[in-house]
């Protein structure tokens, strides 16, 4: 514009937009400059994007230090000329150029952001002239309100039309998640190259240390210590530096293996545990790798699989050093601790002792730093005589709670009566076992082992002669052989027996023709038969074919045997069973225990209820929950030794004989008062009804009453109104208290109320007033049959479980709580399953599954086996299917 003086440093002017002005001036000014300083640097940041990738791929530790060193040189000079090269062709940018991109991003048309800066030229002064330059003022100051910025645009794509920008961009980041957290120590590896370096690459250590499986203890992961991933180690006794996170210590159980890999190490690695070093192995390369390496492959991989023994446990630490061909020493250590694995510990909490017939009670307690294995009673010979024929030492497996049992506390009965040492003095001890095979022994103890005491007198003189046998000189045995025939030849002492008879024969003749010891062990169980026989009779054979079919089929489920064979086992042990209950029944009778009283809380339980449980037992071993069955058979054997206890502890007694007796008085009493009760009631009706009739009541009393008196069922003898046959009951109540005191040491409170209603009758009743004598004598019924109750709960208390078998409509009396079933916490006489006194045993948390747990497992079984019979289905998946059979 002609006449206008352009002074682009003069300021503008001023108005409200001026603020708004100068911000978006800011703006374009910054835009531009990106525009140009982008294009710039972009070489520059490209060489280093490509480096910081590079570095964190952990390619150049791969090369030599010569070619790493001489990379690290390459990257450094093309980073400094491309950076020269940038400063040297950017140029700063002005406020004119500013205005001029402002404007254009603003679309304003003939630059009206410079004509707000220019004025009026000299020379031209006037009226007109200054309005006219005021009108053009106004109209650009209007046009240029309308500004805006728009984002920049540096023009990279005209320089790299193959977006290699965008490759480089995508380098980094993978190399970036490739790095995760060792991206400092790559970074450290790629800027300081190492001379000599075992490392032919990215060092990827893992160790992994298993305990053994009896431990239940979980695999250990370790991982490489950061503080000396790129570092030596500091020496021995020195602390860790200042700042450097502590190690925690690693505590591992002796046994225990450990399998390292190593990968991208030149050399070999060394695993030093304490002062035993380990060389890892190479893993073998591909023939391609080694055709292409042409022998050795750069950055190999090593392996190695140890155990830490008992001699490690003197280490402190657990370190893993490169091989000597290499100058970095140390690449990974952890401070570790190795435990030994402590044999069990086991003694006896009580003294052994003899309990019920003729069993040894046990006490003991077990204790093992990861769990036991088994558990023992060991008894032996004092001057370590062995049995003729046999071993030198009794063992019995003692019941464990479950596999892994760290402790177990419990007692148990062993019945060793018809071993040839019992009634002589022998060494017991206890010997617990660990997974490891370590065994822990308690002190020995010298008891009298239990003997079965015969009330037979044939019986005992044969057990005897037995006994003798223990030492088979050749006077014992001309003594024993004399023995038996002065036996047998008096055969009406033992019923004429045949069996009996031909036993002592083939005995007396085994011993004359064959001394062996052998031959003597055959005869003393032959001997040891024939007592039973003789004193129990088919009882004792069925007792025994049951505890050997006992044994049979616990031995069969710890060993894990063929599934058939445990049908075959459970079927033989359920005939077993209703042969040993038959048997029993038969046996009770003859003892005279079929007529005991009971506890009136007592439930009873009858063969039906013990083949069920060997049903569930069956049905266990079916599904493979073989540690249930067995819970399950033990709870049975724990039931059929309670049996054999309370049978053994119920025989007749004076004592039990004068309960008995009290028992049936009792009985009788009660009933008498029953019928009182009946003819005062009947009394009553009579009474009434004469009232009816309209009869006077001393017509009543004293003429038809009497004669209607002979007309009640029981009055003759009883008094013309009960009243006197009252009085003789309350009298023989009295009686039967002062019984009971001294017998009990104690009389019921029910008997004492019973005591003072029939009192309250009497006077009644001698009056004629049956209706308030029927309250009383009613009362006097109740709390009779209460005091019975409490009676022979007392009566179970004093005399333990002898009243614990009685024979009725379902076979077998148990005393406990109502509801409770059979197979739970008690035994047939109300013992918990630790035996006859002590603790009960725990069962270690071995869930007996239920009837639909039992029923759902069947059915899984089915569809497994039906699933395995399709064989069109995929190969992984029967080859699983059938891993999951393999142990059904």
């Amino acid at each position: 514009m002609s006449g206008v003086d352009r002074n682009p440093t003069q300021s503008p002017p001023q108005g409200s937009w001026r603020r708004r002005y100068r911000v978006y001036l800011s703006l374009a000014r910054a835009a531009l400059t990106w525009e140009r300083l982008w294009p710039c640097l972009w070489p520059a940041v490209g060489v280093a994007v490509v480096f910081l990738s590079v570095a964190l791929m952990d390619w150049l530790p791969l090369l030599p230090f010569w070619a790493h060193s001489l990379a690290l040189i390459a990257f450094a000079v093309a980073f400094g000329f491309l950076v020269r090269g940038a400063v040297a062709e950017f140029k700063v940018v002005d406020e004119t150029a500013a205005q001029h991109r402002l404007e254009q991003d603003s679309g304003l048309d003939h630059r009206p952001l410079a004509a707000l800066h220019d004025r009026l030229a000299g020379g031209i002064k006037g009226a007109d002239s200054e309005a006219l330059w005021q009108v053009h003022l106004r109209r650009m100051a209007e046009r240029a309100r309308r500004l805006k910025v728009l984002l920049p645009s540096p023009g990279l794509a005209r320089r790299d039309p193959y977006g290699l920008r965008a490759v480089a961009l995508l380098l980094l980041v993978i190399a970036a998640a490739t790095g995760g957290s060792d991206a400092v120590g790559r970074l450290e590896r790629a800027l300081l190259p190492q001379l000599g370096s075992g490392a032919a690459g990215p060092l990827d250590l893992n160790i992994w240390i298993t305990p053994p499986a009896y431990t239940g203890l979980a695999p250990i992961f370790l991982e490489r210590p950061p503080q000396v991933a790129a570092a030596t180690p500091p020496d021995e006794g020195t602390d860790a530096g200042e700042g450097e996170p502590a190690l925690a210590v690693v505590t591992v159980p002796v046994g225990s293996s450990l399998l390292a890999q190593a990968g991208g190490a030149r050399y070999a690695p060394q695993l030093l545990i304490g002062d035993r070093t380990i060389q890892f192995a190479a893993i073998d390369a591909s023939e391609k790798d080694r055709r292409k390496a042409g022998g050795d492959t750069p950055g190999k991989s090593y392996r190695l699989e140890t155990t830490l023994e008992d001699a490690d446990r003197a280490a402190d630490s657990l370190e893993v050093r490169l091989g000597p061909g290499s100058s970095q020493g140390g690449i990974a250590r952890w401070p570790m601790r190795i435990v030994a694995d402590a044999p069990p510990k086991v003694e006896f909490t009580r003294a052994p002792a003899r309990a019920g017939r003729a069993q040894l009670h046990l006490e003991y307690e077990a204790t093992d730093d990861y769990g036991l294995a088994g558990l023992q009673v060991v008894i032996r010979h004092p001057d370590g005589l062995a049995v003729p024929g046999g071993e030198a030492t009794i063992r019995a497996e003692l019941a464990l709670p479950g596999l892994g049992s760290t402790r177990t506390k419990g007692s148990s009965l062993q019945d060793f009566s018809a071993h040839p040492w019992a009634g002589i003095p022998v060494l017991v001890r206890l010997q617990a076992m660990d997974a490891r095979g370590q065994a822990g022994e308690s002190d020995d103890l010298t008891i009298v082992l239990p003997e079965r005491i015969f009330n037979h007198p044939v019986a005992r003189a044969i057990a005897e002669a037995r006994k003798k046998l223990n030492t088979p000189s050749y006077k014992v045995i001309e003594q024993v052989v004399e023995d038996i025939g002065n036996i047998a030849n008096r055969p009406q002492h033992f019923f004429d027996d045949t069996v009996v008879f031909l036993a002592l024969s083939v005995a007396a003749n085994r011993l004359i023709h064959d001394g062996s010891p052998a031959s003597v062990g055959g005869v003393q169980t032959l001997l040891w038969e024939t007592a039973l026989r003789i004193e129990d009779g088919k009882f004792a054979i069925a007792e025994r074919d049951l505890k050997a079919l006992q044994e049979r089929l616990a031995n069969a489920l710890r060993n894990n045997a063929d599934a058939k064979e445990i049908e075959r086992l459970l079927d033989d042990l359920q005939q077993a069973l209703d042969k040993y209950l038959a048997a029993l029944a038969e046996h009770l009778q003859k003892q005279g225990l079929t007529q005991l009283p009971l506890d009136p809380n007592a439930r009873t339980m009858d063969s039906s209820d013990l083949q069920r449980m060997i049903e569930q037992a069956r049905n266990l071993a079916r599904t493979g929950s073989r540690e249930a069955a067995r819970q399950m058979l033990s709870q049975l054997k724990r039931m059929l030794d309670g049996i054999r206890n309370g049978m053994q502890r119920g025989k007749p007694s004076k004592e039990m004989a004068k309960a008995q007796k009290m028992m049936d008085t009792l009985r009788k009493l009660t009933q008498r008062q029953r019928q009182a009760l009946d003819r005062t009631f009947e009394r009553k009706r009579q009474a009434e009804d004469d009232m009816n009739r309209g009869a006077r009541p001393s017509e009543k009393q004293g003429g038809k009453q009497g004669e209607k008196q002979g007309d009640i069922p029981g009055s003759q003898g009883q008094g013309k109104n009960g009243s006197a046959e009252q009085q003789a009951l309350r009298r023989a109540l009295g009686k039967l208290m002062l019984e009971m005191d001294e017998f009990l040491g104690g009389i019921p409170n029910s008997f004492g109320k019973a005591e003072r209603a029939m009192k309250d009758a009497i006077g009644p009743l001698d009056k004629g007033q049956f209706d308030k004598a029927v309250p009383s004598q009613t009362e006097a019924l109740n709390q009779l049959q209460k005091g019975a109750n409490s009676m022979a709960e007392q009566m179970a208390r004093r005399m333990g479980s002898r009243m614990g078998i009685s024979q009725g409509q379902r076979g077998l009396g148990q005393r406990g709580q109502q509801g409770r079933q059979p197979g739970r916490r008690e035994d047939p006489f109300g013992r918990t399953p630790g035996g006859t006194f002590g603790e009960p045993m725990d069962d270690g948390g071995v869930k007996i599954p239920d009837q639909m747990e039992s029923r759902r497992a069947l059915d899984i079984l089915q569809e497994l086996r039906r699933r395995a019979g399709e064989r069109e289905r995929p190969t992984p998946e029967l080859d699983y299917i059938d891993r999951l059979l393999k142990r059904f």
